[in-house]
């Protein structure tokens, strides 16, 4: 299952459906792809789409999702990346007005370099034929705030 998640930015961002869409049509995509659209508005007949999946369904579906195709959201990233995820990166671009500045070039851009995440340079479509072939980095939190906590009740 593919699962497209647009983030909660009130700007709308019909790019990424519309090529996600697209993609759909060209290649040989049996599994199910759902979408959260959040405030962008968009009709499709090869996507399940919803403004927002919320409690235990987003986790489920986040969960069983093969892929996450998102926009350059922190949280939905991060999300992600501590699930070992295969995630598709399309940052949402100022210029295009789907955002008020390019942040998320910057993060997306950066975590494509480490490894977690596959970043649609070109096309979602090419990303998605790309993405079989990439295997994201783990992410291993490497902090010592459990222990620190300890001591601190220990003391």
């Amino acid at each position: 299952m593919l699962l497209v998640l647009l983030g909660t930015q009130d700007s709308p961002f019909l790019r990424i459906l519309k090529e996600t869409e697209e993609a759909i049509l060209h290649l040989p995509i049996t599994e199910k792809v759902y979408a959260q659209t959040g405030t962008t508005s968009f009709q499709s007949k090869k996507m399940i789409i919803k403004d927002y999946f919320l409690g235990d369904e987003y986790d489920r579906l986040f969960k069983e999702a093969r892929i996450i195709i998102t926009h350059g959201g922190a949280g939905i990233l991060f999300k992600a990346i501590h699930l070992g995820k295969k995630i598709i990166a399309i940052p949402r671009r100022a210029e295009l007005g789907e955002h008020n500045d390019n942040h998320q070039k910057e993060l997306v851009g950066k975590l494509a370099e480490l490894g977690f995440v596959y970043e649609a340079k070109k096309s979602i479509e090419e990303a998605i034929l790309d993405i079989e072939n990439f295997e994201p980095k783990s992410y291993n939190l490497k902090n010592n705030i459990l222990k620190t906590v300890v001591e601190f009740i220990e003391d």
